[in-house]
């Protein structure tokens, strides 16, 4: 997503740049003076970051170092992309869930406004969490975890968090879905069926996780919705590519 940002920003005329672990900053390890000194000067920091240890105190005080770094900067906003569902009881047995909610937390609390863009899972979702098998001229075949959900094209979401990291009042809410509810196993199947190939996926439900099934991954009523649909996407990633 992050990568998804800077190209967002470009395309729209902005100047980026990238703060990560390839380019030497670790929101958990760089001393808060030299996070400010890389911050210094900038209209808006978008937040793409995670956790690579899932725990909800590392994006807990990740957050609150990235606040408070842009506080003593001077950056007037902060854009955070973050998960529909999160705050859903369903969903409170994972995590990761918890995790990104600690994150919007200790961002809220901070010196500097807060937009807060939740979307839904991306397209590319499918290809982190599909084990598959190659079968040769029979495609493909593996297990997916039994989800209900309505993704998103991850592009989208990069230019919506743009648009609201510069455009927007303080504090703004949005919630970004994609046009289709499905599950995953479909999701999985289109995908590779808009790529050429066939998918045939077992799904396998998750214990201890209702919200996977009961609708909680689902954006409410309020929620934008980006027409693209999973197979614009694949074109137009291979598009991209070449």
């Amino acid at each position: 997503m992050g990568a998804q940002v800077v190209r967002a920003l470009v395309e729209r005329g902005a100047s980026a740049a990238s703060l990560s672990r390839r380019t030497g900053f670790d929101l958990r390890r760089s001393r808060p003076d030299d996070l400010a000194r890389a911050l210094d000067g900038f209209d808006a920091v978008i937040d793409c970051s995670d956790a690579a240890d899932r725990r909800v105190a590392t994006f807990a005080a990740s957050a609150t170092s990235l606040a408070e770094a842009a506080g003593r900067a001077g950056v007037p906003r902060l854009a955070v992309v973050s998960i529909v569902g999160i705050d859903r009881p369903g969903l409170a047995g994972m995590s990761y869930y918890r995790g990104k909610l600690a994150q919007e937390t200790a961002l809220a609390a901070g010196p500097v406004p807060v937009t807060v863009v939740r979307s839904t899972q991306w397209y590319g979702f499918a290809d982190q969490v599909y084990a598959a098998l190659p079968l040769g001229r029979f495609g493909r075949a593996g297990l997916a975890p039994r989800m209900r959900m309505q993704p998103v094209a991850g592009d989208a979401v990069a230019v919506r968090l743009v648009e609201l990291a510069l455009d927007s009042g303080p504090d703004a809410r949005v919630a970004l879905a994609g046009p289709e509810p499905m599950t995953l196993a479909e999701l999985v199947r289109r995908l590779w069926r808009a790529r050429g190939a066939t998918a045939r996926v077992a799904q396998v439900t998750i214990p201890g996780l209702p919200g996977f099934t009961d609708g909680s991954l689902l954006p409410g009523p309020d929620a934008e919705i980006d027409p693209t649909t999973v197979e614009e996407w694949v074109a137009r990633s291979e598009t991209r590519r070449r």
